[in-house]
């Protein structure tokens, strides 16, 4: 007889954690699951009064409200003795398992969105799609070192709670990185291997067993998957940058002075933008400030939610190149399209100076 709910669909990588943790238990009797919709939907006055962050997953255990994935696994665990314990048996793989939980919840969890959400909000700390999926990457080989050598369980030959919590965004990472690819394989080569492609050798080890051998593992991926697949359908890739959305522009001269092709005279660089001044400069101080990255951005024109951070980023390159320049005074110029007198396909900031300016321009 069901005495608590969880409220979860099968998509929630989040909530696909406390689902494994009960079909490892055998608690289907004792947890019934539903929609978020049968309390109004995420945003309900009924749902946000359990669980205020208005997120999946949430349990209720006999009018008992519990929200946040980990929190719900360990009271489910705390409450029910039978099954497995999800605690290893040696302190070093405990403590294993803790840091994959933590690795999981602080450096994984609030940017994965990055993978499959439209802006603004979804990057995190991070200035573009691009540079919060690279720092995914990243941690996936800090969970790569985690990982114990023979397996088959993250943490050795006991299960625990790093298996029920990256199993599921694991399930999103191979389904869904490849899409970010940076080129397509051509038409005669093998189909790419998304496991093989961004995993290690421990954790691709421990994903085979998890897919292949371990039974509630592959009944949740499958569920998961079946919510991917209908994202797919749903053209969800169709607009995010870097996914269903690339830049189709032809190189251009500033790509040339990029790599170092054509010399250029080089005030400010860093890992997102690059000044340089200009070969036909219109005042005594002429710049340039462009993205390393042109990612879609043609002109200003051709900006979206995805290309703020950039954006920003590059006014405040301006702002520095100028005060570095020694400029009091100084204007901001970008054009857009030909008739406004862009020559170049990639978006860029005239910063001018050193002269009475006057106005309207142009």
């Amino acid at each position: 007889m069901h005495t608590s709910t969880l409220y979860d669909i099968p998509v929630s990588n989040h909530g696909a954690r406390v689902r494994y943790l009960l079909y490892k238990k055998g608690l289907e009797n004792d947890v019934q699951i539903q929609s978020p919709g049968k309390l109004g939907g995420l945003k309900s006055p009924e749902y946000t009064g359990l669980n205020p962050q208005g997120k999946m997953p949430l349990l209720v255990d006999d009018e008992f409200a519990v929200w946040e994935a980990d929190a719900i696994c360990r009271h489910i665990l705390d409450k029910h003795a039978t099954g497995p314990s999800f605690l290893p048996a040696t302190l070093e793989a405990r403590s294993t398992s803790e840091m994959l939980c933590r690795l999981h919840d602080a450096y994984i969890g609030p940017i994965q969105g990055a993978m499959y959400r439209a802006p603004p909000g979804v990057f995190g700390k991070f200035i573009s799609r691009r540079a919060a999926i690279d720092e995914l990457l990243e941690q996936l080989k800090v969970a790569e070192s985690l990982a114990h050598p023979t397996g088959p369980y993250l943490t050795g030959p006991d299960v625990s709670l790093a298996d029920a919590t990256l199993m599921p965004t694991m399930v999103f990472f191979l389904h869904i990185l490849p899409k970010y690819a940076e080129s397509a394989p051509a038409p005669t080569a093998e189909p790419l291997d998304a496991a093989a492609g961004a995993l290690g050798p421990r954790l691709l080890k421990w994903w085979v067993h998890m897919s292949q051998v371990d039974a509630e593992a592959m009944r949740v991926i499958e569920e998961l998957k079946g919510g991917l697949d209908k994202w797919d359908e749903q053209g969800r890739w169709d607009t995010l940058l870097g996914a269903g959305v690339r830049d189709a522009e032809p190189p251009t001269i500033f790509d040339m002075i990029l790599s170092g092709k054509i010399p250029s005279e080089i005030v400010y660089e860093d890992d997102v933008a690059i000044a340089f001044k200009d070969i036909a400069p219109a005042a005594p101080t002429h710049c340039l400030v462009i993205p390393r990255r042109r990612d879609g951005l043609s002109g200003l024109g051709a900006a979206t939610g995805e290309h703020a951070g950039v954006l920003g980023h590059l006014m405040v390159v301006a702002a520095q190149v100028a005060k570095e320049q020694g400029l009091e005074d100084f204007r901001v110029v970008t054009n857009c399209g030909p008739s406004a007198g862009q020559t170049v396909p990639h978006i860029h900031l005239h910063v001018i100076g050193g002269r009475d300016l006057t106005w309207p321009p142009g």
